[in-house]
Order: structure tokens, then C-alpha cells, then sequence
């Protein structure tokens, strides 16, 4: 069982929620982590320190997170993936949108808050010095950096080896000095891209381990509140993903604690429980939006494409060491008692991910959303028993809720912001 000590690195948990982002696109695949690397190189040939580099990764490796929210936003990002110069006029929205939403999901947690100003600004133009401020707020060095990044990031193409392309990127940057970049990052930039590793690095697909070693240094750990935060956050980007969800992780994370509080899980054991509730859907950010929006029933081929969410929540979660007991737990939300169940018809489903399962059933049957209202008393009882009766779900759990339920209904709906 985790305990107080639980140890998790902020670089792992930023990677693999970096990752988690690039299934959201076909196309955004490695986008995350080219950027964040290639930022990473020029703030390192400007000086920055072992700390103002975690910083800069952070913000390169989230960058776009604020794009998870829909499919305008997404159709955004399949434009500024498919062309270096951004025609603002064509874009369905205004690009800087998606930077100041990114920035409103990530300010709130304190090893954030940085990268958080960095991303709000992301694709910010120098404009010969103008650039330094945006709606009469001044732009941080770190943004001009990103959004240098960014471009340069989706320029190299598959059909030719990269280090072919290199002369030609590098001039069309030092073309577009003082009018798109800051003079300073360029010449950072062109210093640093100088060496062919550089290239062969940003096209690498296994770039964490290349990251990790060079700008991995100084590792900031998470203790299990500190964890506790940070799944926080992820929890709210997941439920941004669509309005018919918008804050469902929560509900289950608040459930999840209190049904192991019930149970005689520890507190550290009960947070933990908490932590996976938050981060039990993260695989869902590879489902499309427009499935997730459906208020009408799936198809049998769009069914297939949301079974897979819970595979995904396991592979993501995979990468980050100490947090094995709790991907478990939010990985196996969808496996039932009698082995009908998925993705993995698993035959051992240990007592955390029994817990995560009734409480994920129960948010999503009493939660309202926009085209139903929550089931009552009455009707979620009966629902839940029935599924007990099917042997799909633990009958001491659901009889523990039951047993407790304005409690289990009261605590939901205040995490969901509904008191």
C-alpha cells in the first residue's frame, strides 16, 4: 500500500502528461517533447540555470495543453502543426486563445506557475520589440523562447533526413529575426542547432531518456500532497476535455477517499485512492471529442474507440516510477467482477480499483449534464444493486455507499461545485 513516503519525480509526471497530450492529434505525436527539447537547448546557450530550465521543459512539454478542450481547438492545432508561418486571418479562432487557457489550468499549482506565464504567451510575435508586451502585460523571456520552439518544431519533415533540412530551417528563422522571433533567442538557437545532434535528437521518437539526461538534473520530488495537487490539475485538463464531463474526475476522486476512509484504508492510502480518481480517465484524452460529446447512444465501432481509455490510462501512467499501486487502481475502473469488463478481462482486481470502479458508476449516474439530469436516491440504488446482482461490481462496497448515501451524494456534489 502507497504510504506518506511516496516519492514521485515532477520531470516523470511532466513527461508522461506529455505524452497523454499527443494523443489528443494524429499528428501532434512528439510535438510536445520537440518543443520542449528544443527550448530546453536555447536556454541553456542563454545561461539559464539547472532550475530556469525544469521551467522552461515544463512549459514546452505543456504547452498546448489549453488546445484539449474541443475540436475548434484542435482544428487550430492541426493548422499550426501543418505550417511554419501562422495565417491568423484562416484560424477559426483567435490563436491565443488556447495559451491563456492552458495558463488558467496550470497558474494554481506553485511548480507550475511559471511555465504557466510562459505558455499564456506562447505564440506571441517579436514584431521588432512590440512583442515584449501583450495586452499591456509584459511577455516573459521564456515565451519568446517557446514560441520559437514551436515553429521550428514542425518544420522538419519525414520524406528527407534532417539534417538535409537543417541549413534551410535555420535560414528561414534568421529570415524572420526581429519580425516573428526575438534576436536574442535567435542567435541562441542558431548556436545551439549548430551541432548535427541537435537534429538527430529533436527527431528522435524516445526522447525522453534524452531529455532526462541532459536537462534532468534538478529533479523536484513530490511528496503524496504534493502528488495529490498535481493530479488535481491533470484532473481538471482531463474533464476540460469535454462540457458533458466537465467535472466528473473530481467526483470520483472525492468518493473514491471517503469510500476508502469507509473501508479502513489509512489516510495516505485513502489519498492515494484520490490521487488515482483524478487520473483514471487520463487515457480519454485519445478518444475524439465528438464521441465524447455524444449525448445520444455509441455506435459499436465508436464503443471500440472508448474501450481503449483505460489501456491508455495504464500505458501513460506506466512511465512514472513509484506510482505503480495507483495507476492499478485507476487503470482497472472499467474491469467487472465477472471478467465482461475492459480492456483487459483481468481475473485479479485488487480492492482500490474495486473502489474506483462504484465510485466512477455512481458519479457518472448522479452527476448532471447537459442533456440529462443525475438519477435520483431511488434510481442510483437500483442501478448499483442490480450490478452487484450481475456480479459485475463489490456488493460491500456498494453496500458501504448505500448505507452512507446523502454523505457519498453531498461529498460529490460539493468536489463538483454543485453546493
Amino acid at each position: 500500500m502507497p504510504s506518506e513516503e511516496i516519492k514521485i519525480k515532477l520531470f516523470d509526471m511532466v513527461l508522461c502528461f506529455s505524452r497523454a497530450l499527443d494523443l489528443m492529434h494524429p499528428k501532434i505525436s512528439d510535438h510536445h517533447l520537440r518543443v520542449a527539447y528544443i527550448a530546453c537547448c536555447i536556454a541553456e546557450e542563454l545561461g539559464f540555470s539547472l532550475t530556469e530550465i525544469q521551467n522552461v521543459l515544463i512549459a514546452g512539454a505543456l504547452h498546448d495543453v489549453g488546445t484539449a478542450s474541443s475540436a475548434l481547438r484542435l482544428s487550430i492545432l492541426d493548422h499550426a502543426l501543418n505550417s511554419y508561418r501562422l495565417e491568423h486571418a484562416e484560424l477559426p479562432e483567435d490563436i491565443h486563445n488556447h495559451g491563456f487557457e492552458g495558463f488558467e489550468l496550470m497558474q494554481h499549482f506553485p511548480p507550475f506557475a511559471q511555465a504557466a506565464s510562459a505558455i499564456r504567451y506562447h505564440h506571441v510575435e517579436w514584431d521588432f520589440g512590440r512583442g515584449s508586451e501583450f495586452a499591456g502585460e509584459p511577455v516573459p523571456l521564456v515565451a519568446s523562447i517557446l514560441y520559437l520552439a514551436d515553429r521550428v518544431s514542425v518544420m522538419p519533415t519525414a520524406e528527407r533526413s534532417c539534417l538535409e533540412q537543417a541549413a534551410e530551417i535555420r535560414a528561414a528563422v534568421a529570415a524572420d529575426t526581429g519580425k516573428w522571433f526575438m534576436p536574442e533567442v535567435v542567435a541562441a538557437f542558431q548556436e545551439a542547432s549548430t551541432p548535427e545532434s541537435f537534429w538527430l535528437d529533436v527527431m528522435c521518437p524516445h526522447k525522453e531518456a534524452i531529455i532526462h539526461d541532459r536537462f534532468g538534473g534538478h529533479e523536484i520530488e513530490l511528496n503524496l500532497d504534493a502528488l495529490h495537487e498535481l493530479a488535481k490539475v491533470f484532473g481538471k485538463i482531463i474533464d476540460y476535455r469535454s462540457p458533458f464531463t466537465a467535472t466528473h474526475s473530481s467526483g470520483v476522486a472525492a468518493v473514491a477517499e471517503m469510500l476508502g476512509q469507509r473501508l479502513g484504508f489509512s489516510s495516505a492510502e485513502s489519498k492515494s485512492l484520490k490521487i488515482a480518481g483524478y487520473l483514471h480517465d487520463i487515457g480519454k484524452l485519445a478518444v475524439p471529442t465528438e464521441i465524447l460529446d455524444k449525448p445520444e447512444k455509441l455506435t459499436r465501432e465508436e464503443m471500440l474507440v472508448v474501450k481503449q481509455h483505460p489501456y491508455y490510462t495504464f500505458q501513460i501512467l506506466s512511465m512514472v516510477p513509484g506510482l505503480e499501486e495507483i495507476n492499478t487502481w485507476a487503470s482497472l475502473h472499467h474491469e467487472r467482477l465477472d471478467l465482461h469488463g475492459y480492456p483487459f478481462r483481468s481475473r485479479e482486481i485488487p480492492l482500490g480499483s474495486r473502489i474506483i470502479a462504484v465510485a466512477d458508476i455512481f458519479t457518472a449516474i448522479t452527476e448532471d449534464r447537459p442533456y440529462r439530469m443525475g438519477m435520483d436516491r431511488t434510481r442510483s440504488i437500483e442501478v448499483l444493486v442490480q450490478m452487484v446482482l450481475n456480479k459485475a461490481i463489490d456488493g460491500e462496497i456498494v453496500a458501504v455507499l448505500r448505507n452512507n448515501y446523502d454523505e457519498f451524494h453531498r461529498i460529490r456534489s460539493l468536489s463538483q461545485g454543485n453546493l
